[in-house]
């Protein structure tokens, strides 16, 4: 896969919520703070201001735009600034959903209409991943901007299921939510620029996927964490020298070529406790050694111990009334012959 695949291929959406908002001047609705959520918004026609609620961070949108609330903050949209907002649970279009995920929200005065679809995308564990961690707290997509044209055909795919609900559109729009995601993260690749919109860490890595050597590397390390990689290894691998190899990733990347190794194995382990893996299996899939070493390991990066970190998921499953490890896709590697010297 290519680097970007590699990256964001542990993360997936565990829900999501959609919306068609309908809305006269004036108008205006709050969402709550939702932990782990892309909430996602494309104004359809008309316009909106976004503005998120505990920095002040604030969009002006106008049709064709997409914004993306990256890290589910409290946020609100309305048709202008300082327009009075009504929270989203609320509105009769989501009171008498019950169970449904899928709203139709009327709302607002008599003055201009705006048609938003959003789309609220509960991810498992999305601060593993560093380019999802060092998004902005709020960004914009404009309408004309490259890299827009497949998320917005997706939107309006997507929009379509919403209005009609044919048959098996749950099922779609349930699917659809990871590949939402993805297009979202790649649209925002492609036109990153040197805007001050933009972190300089989501800069620094997006940099770094188009290096061809530090891509390459990052891929490798992504794709085989379990493999056990040497800095040394590694420049071979994209046919630079070690120091310079060591010096550019770690330039590029923001930290060092074993330390982002770590990363990568410490983001599968994540993934395989979820799903129910042992931890003799999570030691072996991951590059360690042992189970202590794994279990050491992963207490520096995470701050708990890898068993106390699967009970912790397993609870969390429970109480979204999910099996706890209910796809156990995991097995044990078949056996390969040693690498060549």
């Amino acid at each position: 896969m290519d680097p970007l695949s590699e990256l964001l291929s542990s993360v997936r959406a565990r829900a999501a919520s959609w919306a068609c908002l309908d809305a006269r001047a004036p108008w205006g609705v709050a969402l709550r703070s939702r932990p782990s959520t892309f909430c996602i918004h494309h104004v359809v026609s008309g316009a909106a201001w976004l503005s998120t609620e505990d920095d002040g961070h604030a969009l002006d949108l106008t049709a064709g735009d997409v914004a993306v609330v990256p890290h589910g903050r409290a946020h609100s949209l309305r048709d202008r600034e300082g327009t009075p907002v009504v929270a989203l649970e609320e509105l009769p279009g989501v009171r008498e959903s019950g169970d449904s995920r899928v709203w139709h929200l009327t709302l607002g005065g008599a003055g201009t209409e705006t048609r938003i679809t959003s789309a609220l995308v509960e991810l498992e564990d999305p601060f593993s991943v560093p380019i999802v961690s060092s998004l902005p707290p709020a960004f914009r997509l404009a309408g004309a901007g490259a890299g827009q044209t497949s998320l917005v055909e997706h939107l309006r795919f997507l929009t379509r299921e919403i209005e009609s609900r044919p048959f098996g559109a749950d099922l779609v729009l349930a699917r659809m939510a990871d590949v939402l995601f993805v297009h979202v993260m790649r649209a925002y690749v492609e036109t990153l620029g040197d805007g001050p919109s933009h972190s300089c860490r989501s800069l620094e890595l997006v940099s770094a996927l188009r290096d061809p050597g530090v891509a390459t590397a990052m891929g490798l390390m992504s794709r085989r964490p379990e493999h056990p990689w040497t800095v040394a290894s590694l420049a071979e691998e994209v046919g630079l020298s070690r120091s310079a190899f060591a010096a550019r990733f770690t330039s590029l990347v923001g930290e060092p070529p074993l330390g982002f190794l770590t990363r990568m194995r410490m983001q599968k382990a994540t993934m395989l406790l979820r799903e129910g893996a042992t931890l003799a299996l999570t030691s072996q899939l991951t590059g360690y050694a042992s189970e202590a070493s794994f279990g050491h390991a992963f207490r520096q990066w995470s701050g708990m111990a890898p068993g106390a970190y699967r009970r912790q998921q397993h609870a969390r499953q429970r109480d979204l009334g999910v099996e706890p490890g209910a796809r156990p896709r995991v097995q044990a590697p078949p056996v390969r012959r040693a690498p060549r010297a």
